[in-house]
């Protein structure tokens, strides 16, 4: 999503210069070695050697550092009038940018995909206490620099709000789909399950997508064998949930990480889709499969708090169900629901193309961005 935001930026006729990592999130993945210079769709792109940080925080840590000092120097050789960074690494990389524009009188833009540091201290990540206060005291500074601060949802902006700030400037733009660089293929590389109902997840694998839902509604529904779930991606609590579906032979299937086209090929084909998020969690972030499965014509079920914007969302869109967070009864109840009444799911998929058009184009989101880029924003 961001190489199509710099992509954009690049048609309307910016200078673009472009500050990443080589490819190393997903140690599973081959992550080819890429050219430490690179002029990608016309931006020039410059990649460090930050080695994966997968389950290493003092390496992580480091890698914000080594980030944070190559924007200070990029920022002072290059002048530019906008720095622009996501929340990758959280909090270190956004401070670090912030006080690079600030140095430079450069306009700095700072683009939320979570609320950091209040996510990792629901994740544990950063749950010790004098942690915590010294990233919230960077990252309030940083979203008060911030012309403006793009978050994804109004339940993230409500966050950043409820820090008691006064002097942010938020906007919401949420995502689009994740684009694929490749063709949607007729063709599975795996074998589909030819049942009434499949229900597809795909995404992160972790700990904190509270996917141990989908073992337990499954075991309720063991007198429904024309009910399927297909769990799509790596991470952190596969091993863990394949051992409980294996040990109680559940009609549920893992088929691992497979590129961006072929799981829009499973959204596709898929009746419903699943999009979860811990207790919480909605506060921080907004999945952005959702518009994945949306842009496939896939209907979805969330396991979300219903105060959440998310699960409002896909009730006055028509477009799936809402449960809440770990209420397995809920979810069998409304896969079985599902199941029997292919005319609802019909009228679902209807509405989530067209949710998908509406609200979550590429397009749409884009001039956005662009509009964004033209108008600025109060530099404080």
């Amino acid at each position: 999503m961001l190489r199509e935001i710099v992509r954009c930026w690049k048609q309307e006729g910016h200078i673009v210069n472009v500050l990443s990592s080589q490819p190393s999130y997903k140690q599973e993945l081959k992550n080819e070695t890429r050219s430490k210079v690179e002029i990608v769709d016309g931006a020039t792109v410059y990649r460090l050697e930050l080695p994966n940080e997968s389950g290493k925080p003092i390496r992580r840590i480091w890698n914000a550092f080594k980030l944070g000092w190559a924007v200070f120097c990029k920022a002072l050789w290059g002048r530019y009038d906008v720095i622009m960074v996501s929340t990758a690494p959280p909090v270190l990389g956004g401070f670090f940018s912030a006080l690079s524009a600030r140095l430079t009188g450069a306009r700095f833009i700072y683009h939320c995909m979570d609320v950091h540091p209040e996510i990792g201290r629901v994740s544990g990540e950063f749950s010790n206490p004098i942690v915590y206060k010294l990233l919230l005291w960077a990252d309030n500074w940083t979203c008060s620099r911030a012309a403006p601060v793009v978050v994804l949802s109004e339940d993230m902006e409500n966050s950043l709000r409820a820090r008691g700030r006064g002097d942010y400037n938020i906007q919401v733009i949420n995502n689009f789909s994740l684009p694929s660089e490749q063709i949607i293929p007729n063709e599975l590389p795996f074998e589909w399950p030819n049942v009434t109902l499949t229900m597809l997840f795909a995404g992160n694998v972790g700990r904190f997508q509270g996917l141990d839902i989908l073992v337990a509604a499954m075991k309720k529904l063991r007198h429904r064998p024309d009910i399927h779930i297909v769990i799509m991606g790596e991470g952190a609590a596969k091993k863990e949930l394949e051992l409980q579906v294996s040990d109680n032979a559940l009609n549920i299937s893992f088929i691992g990480h497979h590129p961006v086209e072929i799981a829009k090929a499973a959204m596709l084909k898929a009746d419903i889709g699943f999009v979860s998020l811990s207790k919480g969690l909605y506060r921080y972030a907004y999945p952005s499969k959702t518009m994945t499965y949306l842009e496939q014509g896939c209907p979805i079920i969330v396991a979300v708090e219903a105060e959440s914007g998310l699960s409002r969302d896909v009730l006055s869109g028509k477009y799936g169900g809402g449960v809440s967070p770990g209420d397995s009864n809920a979810l069998a109840e409304m896969l079985k629901l599902f199941a029997d009444s292919e005319y609802t799911l019909l009228c679902m998929k209807e509405n989530a193309r067209r949710t998908a058009i509406e609200s979550f184009s590429e397009t749409k989101i884009l001039t956005q961005w662009v509009d964004l880029l033209l108008k600025g924003g109060n530099q404080k």
